[in-house]
C-alpha cells in the first residue's frame, strides 16, 4: 500500500500529470461555456424581445411609425382583403398579432383593408321578377321593394328598371328596388326620349309634360355628343310617370 502511494505521489508531481490536469479543467470549462453561454446565444436566449403593438385600424403611416418606435420592421402584404368594419387603407391584419412577444428587429407583416366590396348593379330591364331576384343575389345584392310602374312597350310583370339604376356602383349587401311593369298608363304621362337634345330645349318640354327637372350631372361623352346635350335620363324614356315626377339628367360636358 505504501508503495502504491509512493508511485502516485511521484506521478502527481510530474509535468505530464500537471498538463493532463490542466487540459481536463480546460475541457470542462469549454463544455460549460458552450452549454451555458454559446448555445443559448445562438438560440437567441439573450436576444432582446418586445411586445408587438396593436396596429389594426391604423393608417399606413401610423402603423409603420409604431413598429419603428417599438424596434420592429414591417412588410406590407401585396393583396389586401375586403372588410365591413375596417375602412379602406387601414391595417386589417397583422402577423404576429398584437400583444405577442417577439425579438426586436423581427418583421411584422401587415395586410391592408380594401373596405367594403363594391359591385355594379346589373341591367335587369326586360327580365322577369324571378330572374331579377336571381341576378341580384348572384351579384351579392338584396332585392328590395317591388315598385309597380307603367311602360309603353314592356309587358306586365317584366322589369322596367332598378333603383338605383343599372350601372351604378354600390356596396355588397345593398338593397336594390325593382320597378315592375304594371301595364297601366291611366293618369300617367309618357317620358319621351331626350337623348341628344340640348338641355336648354328640354326645360320647356318638361314644363309642358308636367315633370320636374331633378339633378343634372355633367359627363364626358364617348360618342362625341354635343356639349350640353342629354346623354341619359333617370327614369329612362318610355316610362309612364305621374305628373310632377322628378327626372334626373346626365348631359355631355
Amino acid at each position: 500500500m505504501n508503495k502504491i502511494k509512493s508511485i502516485w505521489n511521484k506521478i502527481r508531481h510530474t509535468a505530464f500529470f500537471k498538463a493532463l490536469a490542466i487540459w481536463i479543467v480546460v475541457v470542462i470549462a469549454l463544455v460549460f461555456m458552450v452549454d451555458k453561454l454559446l448555445m443559448p446565444a445562438f438560440a437567441g436566449a439573450f436576444a432582446r424581445t418586445g411586445e408587438v403593438p396593436n396596429l389594426e385600424g391604423l393608417s399606413e403611416k401610423a402603423a409603420e411609425s409604431a413598429l419603428t418606435a417599438a424596434g420592429f420592421k414591417y412588410e406590407w402584404v401585396e393583396e389586401g382583403r375586403y372588410s365591413t368594419q375596417v375602412p379602406a387603407g387601414m391595417v386589417l391584419v397583422q402577423m404576429p398579432k398584437a400583444g405577442r412577444t417577439a425579438k426586436i428587429g423581427r418583421t411584422v407583416k401587415l395586410t391592408k383593408s380594401l373596405g367594403l366590396r363594391k359591385v355594379v348593379i346589373p341591367d335587369l330591364r326586360g327580365k322577369s321578377q324571378k330572374q331579377a331576384d336571381i341576378s341580384l343575389a348572384r351579384a351579392g345584392l338584396v332585392q328590395g321593394e317591388i315598385v309597380k310602374g307603367a311602360h309603353q312597350s314592356i309587358p306586365r310583370g317584366v322589369v322596367i328598371r332598378t333603383i338605383p339604376i343599372a350601372g351604378d356602383t354600390v356596396r355588397i349587401g345593398d338593397t336594390v328596388k325593382v320597378v315592375i311593369s304594371a301595364g297601366v298608363t291611366t293618369g300617367r304621362i309618357l317620358l319621351p326620349n331626350f337623348e341628344g337634345t340640348l338641355m336648354d330645349e328640354v326645360y320647356p318640354q318638361m314644363d309642358r309634360l308636367g315633370f320636374k327637372v331633378g339633378s343634372i350631372k355633367r359627363q364626358k361623352s364617348e360618342d362625341g355628343a354635343r356639349p350640353g346635350s342629354v346623354i341619359e335620363t333617370s327614369p329612362k324614356y318610355g316610362d309612364y310617370l305621374k305628373p310632377g315626377t322628378r327626372v334626373n339628367f346626365i348631359i355631355a360636358d
